[in-house]
């Protein structure tokens, strides 16, 4: 037998094991009292007392035997114990293309799949999960691997493209051999025709298999939903359907931020018919709507809402312009309270404000440096969780301006026109920045971590952005000088105003309706790894994100309520739970023997738990529990 973890184990056996036998041998002793009746027999058996008096200790209390098994059993398990099985295996490459649509959840499909997948396993094996999008799970992995990716196989609930994840396969068998194995309910599809995809992996000389899993029955369903705007609340509108061939009786359950309502809403719906259902005055918050009766996918039964939290966005604006454009946009934009202050010489006209009463501060236009002073307190105030937006000027060259570690960017000197180009996500991606006419700018240098979201035609970054601590920093390299000094005419354009309220939306962590209700299948982007909580309690840290789950998505700053929202996904067919297969080409497949790995722990896990139950039986039969 061999260990996986035997230094981790030695470990817990001289912190555990040890420590238990020198607590039995420091236990009080009894006292001896001597009774003359009987002082002879205790002279002929104290010799013999003597040598075994150590050993009598540690084993006249079962208490203390059954409690260094479960010890020894426990850190056996730590030990990870297993063995190693030969086992006889084909030697080709496999490929195994696992359908990760909703309607795979409905019934026991997914431990099919997962059943057929393990007797498909070869000496190597590549996974594909098909959603929308294939996502390459495993890649040449040995059985072992392949074991461990199903064992931790998700439950998605997007549409399956399985054309693009047979392409992606294909690709993965440069050789032109192997084989392709597609495990799916082929109810719905996303793209082409699958079958068109097999075709073209054949005509590369790899064999396509197709299998199918069916089972399940899909009763009544939320094929669509919606948020309409009423006064300061909203109303909820969807779509339910039913798919038996009877009338159903449906059960509308509301839960408002976890609290159930007390309200029942009961609907009758024909034979494969549909009708709306309306739900008003839906305030800030989460909301979650169940339909009754259940079936064998209840992922569509549920559909979540997410309506964000208005508040006015108080904003400090920190310049010697009041009547800027910037100003002029920021005192115009909706749930904005902007006030202004002129920085003064050296920032003494900014010590009697607490910055922390905002939720941005935006360094307009100065005539003289506020100081490096200002520049390290916004740099605390964004670490706590601010927003900061600092304009290019002229200012930040002055001597004795030191931005210190606010900017993503290190100002160096003035340079004249320019083109912009790569917008990268941010607040800039509606917008045609190539437009942008730039008569001047400053040259910087980037920071590690900054991310640029606009940059010049030589790559000198003009808008640029980056994290300190809980808070968000912008660089705005195109600052709204009027007149003849202009640096360029992005604040005469239309979307100047629209930008600033997304500039404030994004630092402020804002989100629109839209953003906080999405459909499976979408993708969210972000300009750094952010740390997600998925609606099956992962945490993940990502760029990128792919909704793939129903339920609510946990972001820093607010929340995704994700619904699938798709009637053929939600149309079932209604099958006996029975297995087809479509086999590819027949050829003379050479095995191999590979090494698969038997674990052990699990047996001495139950060897613990029941000696466990034996030490409380023995201690309620001692009248100690």
């Amino acid at each position: 037998m061999l260990f996986a973890n035997q230094s981790l184990a030695m470990w817990a056996f001289f912190l555990s094991v040890i420590p238990l036998i020198i607590v039995y041998l420091l236990r009080p002793k009894a006292k001896d009292v001597l009774i003359p009746s009987i002082i002879f027999i205790t002279a002929v058996t104290q010799q013999k007392k003597k040598y075994a008096r150590v050993l009598s200790k540690l084993i006249k209390d079962p208490l203390f035997l059954i409690q260094l098994l479960i010890l020894l059993s426990l850190i056996i398990a730590i030990a990870a114990p297993y063995g190693v099985e030969h086992r006889e295996v084909s030697g080709e490459y496999t490929v195994l293309i696992l359908d990760g649509s909703a309607s795979m959840q409905s019934g026991n499909k997914l431990d099919k799949v997962i059943e057929i997948a393990e007797n498909h396993l070869t000496a190597q094996n590549s996974i594909i999960l098909a959603e929308n999008v294939p996502i390459l799970a495993l890649r040449g992995g040995d059985v072992e691997a392949a074991k461990n990716v199903l064992g931790s196989f998700p439950k998605t609930a997007t549409t399956a493209d399985l054309y693009q994840a047979i392409t992606l396969g294909s690709t993965l068998l440069t050789d032109g051999g192997g084989r392709i194995l597609v495990v799916s309910d082929f109810t719905n599809w996303d793209g082409e025709d699958p079958h068109i995809a097999k075709k073209l992996a054949e005509g590369d000389g790899i064999d396509v298999s197709f299998m199918s899993v069916s089972g399940g029955e899909n009763k009544i369903a939320i094929t669509g939903g919606w948020l309409s705007p009423v006064d300061d609340k909203y109303q909820y509108t969807c779509i339910i359907k039913n798919y038996m061939s009877s009338a159903a009786n449906v059960a509308v359950d509301v839960m408002y931020s976890g609290k159930q309502s007390a309200d029942t809403y009961n609907l009758k719906i024909g034979a494969h018919d549909s009708e709306y259902f309306s739900l008003k005055d839906i305030c800030a918050g989460t909301t979650e709507i169940t339909l009754h009766p259940d079936d064998d996918m209840m992922i569509d039964n549920h559909a979540h809402i997410v309506v964000p939290l208005q508040q006015t966005r108080r904003v400090l604006c920190i310049s010697d312009y009041e009547n800027s454009p910037s100003a002029t946009a920021l005192k115009l934009l909706p749930s904005v309270d902007a006030v202004f202050m002129a920085p003064g010489a050296g920032g003494e006209d900014l010590q009697n404000i607490n910055i922390h009463d905002h939720d941005l501060v935006v360094v307009g236009l100065c005539n003289e440096s506020p100081g490096a002073g200002l520049y390290e307190n916004l740099a605390d105030y964004a670490a706590a969780g601010g927003g900061v937006v600092v304009m290019a000027q002229e200012s930040l060259l002055l001597p004795g301006t030191d931005t210190g570690r606010l900017l993503p960017v290190v100002p160096v000197s003035m340079a004249n026109e320019t083109t912009l180009k790569g917008a990268q996500g941010g607040v800039m991606g509606d917008i045609d920045v190539a437009d942008i006419a730039i008569g001047h700018h400053l040259n910087v240098d980037a920071k590690t971590g900054a991310v640029a979201w606009v940059t010049s035609d030589d790559g000198v970054p003009v808008i640029s952005y980056w994290r300190i601590g809980a808070g968000k920093v912008v660089y705005l390299g195109i600052p709204d000088i009027m007149g003849d000094d202009a640096w360029s005419d992005f604040h005469t354009k239309p979307e100047y105003p629209i930008f600033w309220l997304d500039l404030v939306d994004y630092l402020c962590g804002a989100s629109s309706i839209e953003e906080c209700n999405m459909q499976t299948g979408s993708t969210v982007q972000f300009d750094l790894k952010t740390r997600i909580l998925t609606p099956a309690g992962q945490s993940i840290k990502t760029d990128k994100l792919l909704l793939d789950q129903t339920g609510v998505y946990h972001l820093p700053y607010h929340k995704i309520a994700v619904n699938l929202y798709n009637a053929k996904e939600s149309n079932l067919v209604d099958g006996s739970g029975s297995v087809s297969e479509t086999p590819g080409a027949q050829k003379d497949v050479v095995t191999t023997k590979t090494d698969v790995k038997k674990e052990h722990d699990w047996i001495l896990l139950v060897i613990a738990l029941m000696l466990l139950f034996t030490e409380l039986y023995y201690l309620r039969y001692r009248g100690e529990l």
